[in-house]
């Protein structure tokens, strides 16, 4: 166990990356050589195949950098780090749950990396195969301590009867939620409209968690786009250039993260609450990630009051927008944020609709230490809110089995 007493610590969003070469041997005949898979030249140089695309794989080596040296880590993003050279755990769950217990880790749900851009393919029944084939990989990963690692599985987004199937299909597996990106799939069909009603629908069913996930490229409608976030260039070695399989460039990776990532959750947490979803799918549970937390207090006081002077333009409401958002929803922080304690204590969220995510292995992922971290930033709340922070909330959401500490 973490060595943490008796409280339990799950980590809300952890990541794995994209494995290297497993996926060819779980694709289906015809899909082989386009599913994602590095291969090496006789010069020891790596590529990724992806879609019928193929370019450098070294460029990616910088999500999979936490706790390396700065040497390592500044090769890395100089694009000379090898793919696969990157942290251990990123692929191989045996050091996975190593690093986990060296970090005080009880748990770790994990989303994946560059498949975060899934719904941006313009194939839908390749991006169904690909999610099928990341999800048997994933449920592989975790099947080396079922009580330890939980998947969250790909669905394609730009297909909807393909992700409901998978909805399904991935509950079966073992998986405890599913993720989309905070982003539509058509400009302006936000996720109050009917068409997502069905996906709501299973998602229920199932009882699958939905982990609203971003990603740093302008592939999708949102703000990134928008914004033209991804036109502004990066000073770094790694140059916002075309990304392999068709993956729109990144641009200045400061920008589209520090500005995208809350505007597109902010969107998604009105039309979801405002807009009627939770009032329609009262059993719905929604994740809000990789965004920060610190201003849900605030957005959630603004739509309150908009909803009561604006009530004509909401009247699908029967409760206060906050009201929906503690029944059923769910904000991540990062362990160092100094709003933590503060939204814990506020009225409109409290300390049972909070989260915390390590990102392991990106590079902003505090590795070790995050859970040493976390503590300090919770340090004012009582002991029954620092149990739910540091894991229940998150074990209750997504269904994780109760594990006994040791003495």
């Amino acid at each position: 166990m973490s060595g943490n007493g008796a409280f339990r610590f799950v980590d809300a969003d952890g990541h794995v990356l994209e494995h290297p070469t497993r996926y060819v041997d779980l694709a289906p005949e015809g899909f082989k050589e386009r599913i994602w898979h590095i291969e090496t030249k006789n010069d020891g140089s790596e590529w990724l195949h992806y879609n019928g695309d193929v370019g450098t794989a070294n460029g990616m080596a910088a999500a999979g950098v936490a706790g390396m040296s700065a040497e390592r880590r500044e090769a890395a993003f100089r694009g000379e780090l090898l793919y696969t050279k990157v942290a251990p755990a990123a692929f191989e769950p045996g050091p996975r749950l190593e690093d986990m217990a060296n970090d005080g880790i009880d748990q770790s749900v994990l989303y994946p990396t560059m498949l975060l851009a899934l719904a941006s393919l313009k194939d839908a029944e390749f991006a169904a195969v690909q999610a099928r084939v990341y999800n048997d990989w994933l449920a592989e990963y975790c099947s080396a301590d079922r009580n330890r690692l939980f998947g969250v599985a790909a669905v394609p987004q730009q297909d909807l009867k393909r992700a409901i199937e998978e909805v399904y299909r991935a509950k079966k597996q073992g998986h405890v939620a599913i993720f989309l990106r905070p982003n539509p799939m058509v400009d302006g069909q936000y996720f109050d409209d009917p068409v997502y009603e069905p996906l709501w629908k299973a998602c229920e069913e199932t009882d699958m968690a939905i982990g609203f996930h971003p990603f740093l490229a302008p592939d999708l409608p949102g703000a990134c786009r928008a914004l033209h976030l991804g036109n502004r260039s990066t000073t770094g070695d790694l140059q916002g250039g075309s990304q392999p399989g068709g993956i729109a460039p990144f641009g200045n990776v400061y920008f589209t993260q520090a500005i995208a990532n809350p505007f597109d959750m902010m969107l998604t947490i009105s039309y979801l609450l405002a807009g009627g979803v939770c009032e329609r799918h009262p059993s719905l549970k929604c994740i809000f990630l990789e965004a920060n937390g610190g201003w849900i207090v605030p957005w959630l006081e603004r739509l309150d009051h908009h909803a009561e002077i604006f009530s004509w333009d909401v009247p699908d409401l029967k409760m206060l927008p906050s009201e929906y958002f503690k029944r059923q929803c769910w904000i991540s922080f990062d362990t160092d944020e100094s709003t933590l304690a503060f939204t814990a204590n506020s009225p409109l969220v409290g300390a049972d609709r909070i989260i915390w995510a390590s990102d392991y292995p990106h590079p902003d992922a505090k590795y070790p230490g995050t859970t040493e971290e976390l503590k300090k930033s919770v340090a004012p709340l009582s002991d029954d809110q620092k149990a739910r922070v540091y894991g229940e909330n998150a074990a209750d959401l997504y269904g994780l089995p109760s594990l006994k500490k040791a003495a």
